[in-house]
């Protein structure tokens, strides 16, 4: 019978996981986003010993473990990890197949109600917070961000559980929703659940309204596209609001010429 992997936990340092690298010369290529979002976990102490192991072979060859050891090189620190030697080589194949766990996953097993829309409103609200108005992906937050996020803004669940009540009423994504309601309500939080029921059911809105041209604007977008590109429908509904809350008349909703960006994206007032 062929000897067993063997298994210990290391503290892993920049230099042995640059070594473990350097024995890894045909593995996948490297995510950027995913090494960036461990390495800030890392740099932050918030990474957790989960049970997710570094795999090498039987001829030390790394066939496990990449973008960690990327992160902890980028990070320069030191972290725990639990390490396996002596991996038949052809597991290589059985590696990363079966389903990864998401941030939603997670917040159903803390028992949290609607977890799906609470994870994607957790997600726009911390690249909000972090500058990144528009959905580029060059932001990946980790699940210990947006947890500590929730933790930190308990109010964020009002405003998912609302967004999950008017995302079948409404042709905005939940995520948009609850994201602007979150906002929104900094600025006034009785006149963000108005302004939002209103914007899903219609009633009592005058043509020329603000709210009349958005949900006219994005029911176009639907019927053209189908579905509502996240950074246009938040714009949107940002900038409705903005005119709204000046008591503004409008026929519609002008974006920026060239295209939505950090720097020209509208802000709630």
């Amino acid at each position: 019978m062929p000897d067993r992997p063997t298994v210990e936990v290391r503290d892993v340092d920049p230099a042995m996981a640059e070594t473990w690298l350097g024995l890894n010369p045909s593995n996948r290529n490297l995510r950027r986003a995913v090494v960036d979002s461990y390495a800030r976990d890392m740099a932050a102490g918030e990474w957790a010993l989960n049970g997710e192991t570094v795999k090498l072979d039987r001829a030390g060859k790394l066939i496990d473990g990449q973008h960690r050891l990327s992160a902890v090189v980028q990070a320069g620190v030191t972290v725990p990890m639990i390490v396996v030697h002596g991996v038949e080589a052809e597991a290589m194949d059985t590696v990363d197949a079966g389903a990864k766990r998401t941030y939603a996953d997670a917040l159903k097993l803390r028992g949290e109600t609607n977890p799906s829309t609470l994870a994607s409103v957790a997600r726009r609200a911390v690249m909000w917070e972090r500058g990144m108005r528009t959905n580029t992906g060059a932001i990946r937050p980790t699940a210990r961000e947006m947890h500590a996020f929730v933790e930190a803004n308990p109010r964020v669940r009002t405003s998912a559980d609302l967004a999950s009540r008017l995302a079948n009423r409404e042709r905005l994504p939940a995520s948009v929703i609850g994201l602007c309601h979150f906002l929104f309500s900094d600025l006034d939080p009785d006149e963000a659940n108005t302004f939002l029921l209103r914007v899903a059911d219609g009633d009592g809105v005058a043509a020329d309204s603000p709210i009349a041209v958005l949900r006219s604007r994005v029911t176009r977008l639907r019927i053209t596209g189908g579905r509502i590109n996240e950074t246009e429908g938040l714009a949107l509904t940002i900038r409705a609001w903005n005119a709204h809350r000046a008591g503004e008349k409008r026929t519609k909703l002008q974006m920026p010429r060239g295209g939505l960006t950090n720097e020209n994206f509208p802000e709630p007032k």
